[in-house]
């Protein structure tokens, strides 16, 4: 999947950094370079960072454990043999 950049971020970018002073401002040219190439690693990274999200997503649905609720296992927990001398942390 290709990733969308704004050319009007990227253009932003570009003068902020020649107008400032930056070591890749000495040069409009240098300052647009410098502008594509931080604006194509944020959104490589802003991608690996969904995809690490969709896989985690996918391992938490796979992975659920269903409870399903027996008041009757509990009354027979609690009122089971034996259940004088357990301690149920109450």
């Amino acid at each position: 999947m290709k990733a969308i950049i704004s050319k009007s971020v990227v253009m932003k970018r570009a003068w902020s950094i020649f107008r400032s002073d930056n070591p890749f401002s000495y040069s409009f040219s240098a300052s647009l370079e410098r502008a594509w190439r931080v604006e194509k690693e944020s959104a490589k990274q802003a991608a690996e960072k969904a995809a690490q999200a969709i896989e985690a997503a996918k391992w938490t649905v796979k992975n659920q454990v269903k409870f399903e609720f027996n008041p009757a296992t509990m009354v027979e927990y609690y009122q089971g043999a034996g259940s004088k001398n357990r301690y149920f942390g109450d």
